[in-house]
């Protein structure tokens, strides 16, 4: 229970939402459940992801797209 409250400290949510919180919890201690009463307070999620607002291939559209040369980073010299 210590190291949720030091997350919820270093992610800057007050003492006062804090102890709130972790009363709500208190019985049902998970990541999701202390994620929604975040949300409820206005904050956001800080223990869960959700992965379905994210598209998986973002990312590599956009390194593809920039390395049309052929560069792999690396000179043909270099000792490995």
């Amino acid at each position: 229970m210590e190291s949720i409250i030091y997350e919820l400290r270093a992610n800057d949510v007050k003492e006062d939402d804090i102890e709130f919180i972790m009363k709500r919890v208190k019985n049902r201690i998970s990541e999701e459940n202390i994620d929604a009463e975040l949300q409820k307070l206005g904050y956001p999620k800080i223990f869960t992801v959700d992965y379905d607002q994210y598209n998986e291939y973002d990312d590599y559209d956009d390194y593809d797209s920039g390395n049309s040369s052929g560069y792999n980073g690396y000179n043909d010299d270099d000792e490995y």
